[in-house]
């Protein structure tokens, strides 16, 4: 039998499809096609390429070193190869298909949850995958459309577009700003108890009457949840920094007091991001477009 001069492009999308649904056989059902021609077809494709993708085992498939950085690649090929055919094939107005999404929790539950689903509502013919997640995934390689973070991207090739400036507001329980005392100027917080985001750099940024300061923040505890951060300031844990909506209430109610109020502190924005390849997309353009008109506002 002659050996082929070129990889089969199905042979391609069956391993980047079966690393997306973690086993050959999940795979197989989405593709809707049987398991022995994805398994072929995998096969088919170590052999040219003279090196082993995958592991298989009972609990499905892992990753070789070699299969990971190949999949990186050729993930990011398909999705360019998906875009020119839908430039070609669809007009700019056809607006459908699925949307892969990352929301930060926090910002989802409290501000993008209502408007993801009547965006939903608007577009019948687009299929939402949304996952909420307080970490910065990555676009490409997990096959992502658009993510919303929290501050700038931390991959310059991604397309970015802010879609709201956040108020943030730096707050503690009056229990224990009683037994602590109130911070009348940023300085002040160094000697506080705090409770920082996972991420946060630990300085915080203010702006007073001779200009921008920073201080360095001391923390005994850090989390990646915004809620629990929340919880810490209720319960006489210490200085949280928060998003305005999501202490407002407990503000209003006497439960939290705002700090500092008249140093404004500098904080990240809302971005919308889109991998180079995605942007173009009409239903990706689309969500794109309307978050903004929705959101083009302090939040």
């Amino acid at each position: 039998m002659k050996e082929p001069t070129s990889v089969d492009l199905l042979d391609v999308i069956a391993f980047i499809r079966v690393v997306e649904a973690g086993s050959i056989a999940n795979a197989a059902s989405r593709l809707g096609i049987a398991k022995s021609i994805v398994s072929r077809r995998i096969t088919r494709l170590e052999s040219f390429l003279g090196a082993a993708l995958l592991t298989r085992s009972p609990k499905g498939t892992v990753l070789t070193d070699v299969g990971r950085e190949y999949h990186i690649r050729a993930a990011s090929g398909l999705a360019e190869l998906e875009s020119a055919q839908e430039m070609v094939l669809k007009s700019t107005t056809d607006v459908s298909g699925q949307l892969k999404i990352s929301v930060p929790v926090a910002f989802g539950e409290f501000c993008l949850a209502p408007l993801l689903a009547e965006f939903a509502a608007l577009h019948p013919r687009i299929d939402l995958d949304i996952r909420f997640e307080d970490r910065k995934p990555d676009l490409i390689s997990e096959a992502y459309d658009v993510a919303m973070w929290v501050g700038g991207p931390a991959d310059s090739n991604l397309i970015t577009r802010k879609l709201a400036s956040v108020r943030w507001a730096i707050v503690a329980s009056p229990s224990y700003l009683n037994a602590r005392g109130r911070p009348a100027r940023p300085a002040d917080l160094a000697g506080h108890d705090a409770m920082l985001y996972a991420m946060d750099t630990g300085i915080w940024r203010f702006k007073g009457p001779d200009g921008w300061e920073h201080i360095r923040i001391p923390s005994r505890h850090r989390t990646d949840n915004g809620q629990m951060l929340l919880a810490a300031a209720r319960a006489g844990l210490g200085i949280v920094l928060l998003p305005m909506f999501m202490v407002q209430q407990a503000l209003a109610n006497g439960e939290l007091e705002f700090i500092l109020p008249a140093f404004p502190y500098e904080g990240a924005d809302l971005h919308i991001l889109m991998p180079p390849a995605r942007a173009g997309i009409a239903r990706v353009r689309a969500l794109a477009n309307f978050l903004y008109e929705r959101l083009k506002r302090e939040i």
